[in-house]
């Protein structure tokens, strides 16, 4: 089995984030965006300004197959120590364990940077997504009804926390 490498995001990895991002934006419930995204709108979500919040494209099989980045949870110096943690693969490579080490690499990156807490913020009905959060020891730690509206239905919004 090929190894999964992890790179630091570039610009030149843009397009093939967006295309991915764009795909899920369209056939899923894994984003609340609605609309596809541009160039510059990625930019913004890769890219957050921040050196302690980074963004890694995901190389297996010597291609681009998905991204894992930490955003800032909230804009306050006292929500430092806690990140969003956000990961999309290819569909065509789920079920090959990227999405696992992806996220255990950023739980690597977050405990050598002194975070404590990581979230994930989880469409309800993206039982995949949950069951991997869970496999990591992440835990429920809310669950909101109805906060978001895509494909002309209401859905619930969970987020899984890790104390690290």
């Amino acid at each position: 089995m090929m190894p999964i490498i992890f790179e630091p995001i570039t610009k030149t990895d843009i397009k093939d984030a967006l295309v991915l991002y764009n795909h899920y934006i369209k056939t899923s419930t894994s984003t609340f965006s609605i609309a596809p995204l541009g160039e510059n709108e990625m930019e913004q979500i890769l890219f957050s300004g921040f050196d302690r919040f980074p963004s890694y494209k995901i190389l297996f099989e010597g291609k681009f197959v998905g991204y894992v980045l930490m955003n800032r949870y909230k804009p306050r110096e006292a929500y430092d120590q806690t990140a969003e943690v956000t990961v999309y693969i290819d569909e065509a490579y789920h079920g090959r364990g990227i999405g696992y080490a992806s996220l255990k690499y950023i739980e690597t990156f977050a405990k050598n940077h002194s975070f404590r807490a990581l979230l994930g913020v989880i469409c309800a009905e993206n039982t995949g997504s949950i069951k991997l959060f869970e496999r990591l020891g992440y835990f429920k730690c809310a669950h909101f009804k109805e906060v978001g509206k895509k494909f002309d239905r209401l859905l619930d919004v969970v987020i899984y926390e890790k104390l690290l």
